[in-house]
């Protein structure tokens, strides 16, 4: 693998990174899914009767990091994106970032990635923080042995009323459901994190926690957890559960690919300077639920024009990452490939793998031809299992097919007249039995 870094003298050749999945699986889809509950747990909180109090609803609205996820504007989420990168997740040694590489050029996520997108405070962890808080609040609302989950916890919050615990109900459940979501949901779920059940206890300690430390650590557990599972090859249409504050990474291809940003989002009228980018910009209407892996594929094309590293664009967030990061107390693992990008990076030159970005654009492009080769077979298939009475089964099938043949719009006509014809056959039959 060769490195190409772009200055004066020409090109330099440097310690390559390996990659948890091969070209050939840029293009498997999966049915990702997201446990971050953020438009739920909004919901929920507005739509409890009697309504919160006015100290009971500032207490969001006015928190120093969680009012920015109130100001966001009220979508699905679209995590296809985010499987795009995870798909190109490298191998490294850093325990506290990740890195993608994307056509040719590393991606980082990190804590100043997280921080920027969220407005979450990356501060280090104040001392002896696991032993705040107490159980006095959930010992008064759980009996011992009794399950503590997420749904629990919404129950109990639905039908406390007017109670004095009502507060620190509502926060033990809004962190469950947005900041760290866990895997599981119904019978087989776990209890809520042991942090929130003691943060209740306390909520004025934690008002100033570091949530965005927390939160991305979770999150870099279960991208671990993604990568080991899969094992570099993905098996197409599982149903993969995402946990964890994950809108950061859902939106980390648009902040660091421009033209990602350009196909997908728009800016918020009337957004705060002072908001991070969640709240900056939301998702086109184009009446879909998400955005496919084939769309992502096709605007990303051969598209070099990609940061590195997120460039702040106002004074405002410049301010916002000073005031919501702080040099570490501890020092990350090193990686000779990652620290020699950060060098060169911080010295203002660009990063680009040529071979690398030849290889997932050439696997795209195959991809993409076999695709639509299986599609024109698939489809004269499905006509003749049809004419054999085969069912209804293989037109739905060859329908699905058709859809997926993008380019070759010249052979529709081909598909379509036998179709069109056995489907007009099949319903004069059907009339005919009446």
């Amino acid at each position: 693998m060769t490195l190409l870094v772009k200055e004066s003298d020409g090109t330099e050749a440097i310690k390559p990174m390996g990659m948890f999945f091969k070209p050939s699986e840029y293009k498997k889809k999966i049915n990702l899914g997201t446990r971050c509950l953020i438009v739920d747990a909004i919901t929920t909180l507005s739509k409890l009767k009697p309504k919160l109090s006015n100290a009971e609803w500032s207490w969001f609205a006015e928190h120093p990091q969680f009012r920015h996820i109130f100001h966001m504007k009220r979508e699905n989420h679209r995590v296809q994106e985010m499987w795009m990168l995870l798909l190109r997740t490298t191998c490294s040694n850093k325990r506290r970032e990740v890195r993608f590489i994307v056509n040719g050029i590393p991606i980082r996520y990190g804590l100043r990635e997280h921080a920027l997108i969220s407005g979450l405070n990356c501060h280090n962890y104040p001392l002896g923080y696991k032993e705040c808080g107490g159980t006095k609040f959930v010992d008064r609302h759980f009996k011992e042995g009794e399950f503590r989950r997420l749904e629990d916890v919404k129950a109990n919050l639905v039908n406390i009323g007017p109670h004095r615990d009502r507060l620190n109900m509502a926060v033990q459940f809004f962190l469950g459901s947005v900041i760290c979501a866990q895997t599981k949901v119904g019978n087989g779920a776990n209890d809520v994190l042991e942090l929130f059940q003691r943060e209740v206890d306390d909520l004025d300690f934690w008002r100033t926690f570091p949530w965005a430390r927390y939160s991305f650590g979770y999150m870099l557990k279960e991208i671990s957890h993604t990568m080991d599972h899969f094992g570099g090859s993905v098996k197409e249409n599982i149903l993969w559960p995402l946990p964890g504050f994950g809108v950061p990474l859902e939106l980390l291809a648009f902040e660091t690919i421009p033209k990602l940003g350009k196909e997908f989002r728009v800016p918020v009228e009337g957004a705060d300077v002072y908001c991070p980018r969640m709240c900056q910009t939301s998702f086109k209407r184009n009446g879909m639920k998400g955005v496919s892996v084939s769309e992502i594929n096709k605007a990303l094309g051969e598209e070099t024009g990609i940061d590195s590293i997120i460039p702040t664009k106002t004074p405002q967030e410049r301010t916002l990452l000073d005031d919501n990061l702080e040099d570490e107390n501890d020092v990350d693992k090193p990686d000779i490939a990652v620290d020699s990008w950060e060098k060169r990076l911080d010295e203002g030159l660009s990063i680009f793998f040529k071979d690398m970005f030849d290889e997932g654009v050439a696997a795209r492009e195959k991809q993409a031809e076999e695709i639509e080769d299986a599609a024109g077979d698939g489809v004269h298939l499905a006509v003749q299992s049809i004419e054999q009475g085969e069912g209804m089964k293989m037109l739905k099938t060859m329908l699905r097919l058709i859809k997926r043949v993008d380019k070759k719009v010249g052979q529709l006509d081909e598909i379509l007249l036998p179709l069109e014809a056995f489907v007009k056959d099949v319903e004069k039959r059907k009339q005919r039995k009446k």
